[in-house]
């Protein structure tokens, strides 16, 4: 485990390899949720656990700007990060730092898995961020979004709160995120699934008719949604749950 800089603003950042001195079968990124969430929250905490020592992944977490020893400001102080483009802008900014970093730690490994994960907020920017085409080498990404804001989207993206569900949708059909960056010349890349997983007292007005949605626009048949039974946005004593869920979907 180590602490690794990030170029223009520092983000406190911890690298895991599995252990017992294992190589990493491929690379995950797991970004937290907001309002006082750091890279230690338990759904954060057991799925990079779990990805580290379950599938022998390196893993990455990072604390987000103003968070722990982080620089930048928080979402209560700077209103790029309240909308989400700081969020969004570091977690592809992370993503580009640890792909290079495993290249040139790991430049014989076979088409290592990737993961893109997010918890909350997290999920948000997990589901706004694309594998830059410069990697080839890795398998297309998994994505893992537990507790995507669905009804709060609206309140800290603002107007562009749209396109970040559009980012979702055009995971499982394809097409049709007007903010694909340029490099991938209008066209999705490949995805080997994607993942959410919400707790049912956090399923409030607008889950059910954008879930709906998601399962209408699957067409590359990678989605697969859960919802766990008695489990808060929080997730208290049900984060457990959230491995579960994970490694059933993997072992199926």
């Amino acid at each position: 485990m180590g602490q690794a800089p990030s170029h223009d603003v520092y983000l406190e950042t911890r690298v895991e390899d599995p252990q017992h001195g294992l190589k990493p079968r491929g690379l995950a990124l797991v970004a937290h949720g907001r309002f006082g969430g750091n890279f230690d929250q338990p759904p954060v905490r057991l799925l990079a656990e779990y990805l580290r020592d379950k599938r022998e992944l390196r893993v990455v977490t990072w604390n987000a700007r103003g968070i722990g020893q982080s620089e930048g400001g928080n979402e209560w102080t700077n209103f790029g990060t309240w909308i989400g483009d700081a969020g969004i802008n570091d977690y592809h900014r992370m993503l580009r730092e640890s792909l290079a970093k495993f290249v040139q730690d790991f430049p014989d490994a076979k088409t290592p898995e990737l993961f893109l994960c997010g918890y909350s907020a997290g999920a948000v920017f997990a589901g706004c961020t694309r594998p830059p085409p410069s990697f080839p080498q890795f398998a297309p990404a998994h994505y893992i979004l537990i507790s995507y804001p669905v009804d709060l989207n609206p309140l800290m993206g603002l107007h562009k709160s749209g396109s970040y569900y559009r980012s979702v949708e055009a995971l499982v059909q394809g097409y049709g995120w007007e903010n694909l960056p340029a490099e991938f010349e209008g066209k999705e890349p490949d995805v080997a699934g994607v993942l959410t997983v919400m707790g049912q007292r956090e399923a409030f007005i607008f889950y059910g008719s954008w879930t709906a949605t998601l399962k209408g626009k699957n067409s590359r048949n990678v989605l697969q949604q859960v919802v766990v039974d008695g489990a808060t946005h929080a997730w208290d004593d049900k984060a457990y749950r959230i491995v579960e869920e994970v490694d059933k979907w993997l072992c199926t």
